[in-house]
């Protein structure tokens, strides 16, 4: 009997992964998509993938020569998708001696805000109750984001580098414990064939690993081998698959509701708490929002299976949107 029910639950399982990998197929997906926040984490914040947490972090702060990386206690920020973001905790051992380093991906709202409570957090962690002593080891902040940071001057530089400085001369230090480093995607526009370091291997893998079809012959290096394994949907465990693919209809989603916002002024509508328009709006801007999904599933050459199962739409429904 309980050889039955375990033979029983084994295929179940087969049988969930199987649609699962049969749903990322029909979606185009062969590598997950480093910009949503859970397989960042499946990436670069899982224990036993530390030596690609240090390509990461070599390719960002080159100059600070890395010779070992340990993942400390993740902080994951609240239980939706929306708010569900990890803060990792990272100490670092450089040729110069050991650094700290807290990094977030992702959250708009207060981005440098956020940074700065992060290093005060950091920063408070090092203090010892007890003991007179506030020598502080060297402390990175490092926010990745998939968009341009409103809070700081605009300049065209990807990676920026900011400390606590003299505002008279704006050169000299008054430390070097804080530290903070913006990394902003979207000013990364390199192609395969303009990448021409490490740097830029690494930011264009996780501007661009969810469109690839295949690994670029330029990126044939051993070294990048696990980062592309580990990459590879069809390579994770069920219950990370199933996550995947609910977290990227989610950010579609989201992503087609801000921009129905802001073209319909629900934003100001947000803002002034008009809580019986807001509803209706956020109704039809839902519709609407379905609707784009499955337009965009239409130009990608999705068949009219697929695009009913994630979108909830009936095959004549979607006909119609053509």
């Amino acid at each position: 009997m309980k050889n039955k029910k375990e033979n029983s639950k084994s295929a179940a399982g087969s049988a969930e992964r199987d649609e699962l990998n049969r749903k990322a197929k029909l979606l185009g997906i062969k590598y997950i998509d480093l910009k949503y926040d859970f397989a960042f984490k499946t990436v670069f914040g899982t224990p036993g993938n530390e030596d690609l947490l240090k390509m990461l972090l070599d390719s960002i702060l080159p100059e600070k020569h890395i010779q070992s990386v340990e993942l400390g206690p993740q902080e994951q920020q609240g239980d939706s998708f929306e708010s569900k973001r990890v803060i990792y905790d990272i100490r670092c051992q450089t040729e110069y001696g050991p650094i700290n380093i807290e990094m977030q991906f992702g959250e708009r709202d207060e981005f440098s805000h956020r940074m700065v409570y992060y290093a005060s957090r950091a920063v408070s962690k090092c203090v010892q109750k007890g003991i007179d002593d506030y020598t502080l080891p060297e402390t990175y902040v490092i926010g990745i984001a998939n968009f341009i940071l409103p809070e700081v001057a605009p300049n065209d530089k990807i990676i920026n580098k900011y400390a606590l400085i003299n505002r008279e001369d704006g050169r000299s230090l008054m430390n070097n414990t804080l530290n903070f480093v913006t990394v902003e995607l979207p000013k990364f526009l390199k192609g395969v064939d303009e990448l021409s370091n490490e740097t830029d291997i690494m930011l264009y893998l996780i501007k661009n690993m969810g469109q690839l079809k295949a690994r670029p012959e330029k990126m044939k290096d051993k070294n990048l081998d696990k980062l592309f394994e580990v990459s590879m949907f069809a390579n994770m465990e069920t219950e990370a698959q199933s996550r995947y693919l609910d977290e990227m209809m989610w950010e579609i989603d989201q992503s087609a509701m801000r921009k129905y916002a802001l073209k319909k002024g629900l934003a100001e509508g947000l803002a002034k708490g008009e809580a019986k328009g807001l509803a209706k709006g956020l109704a039809k801007g839902r519709a609407e929002t379905i609707a784009e999904i499955a337009r965009k599933m239409q130009a990608d050459g999705l068949t009219l299976e697929a695009i009913s199962s994630y979108t909830g739409l009936s095959q004549e429904e979607i006909r119609a949107l053509q």
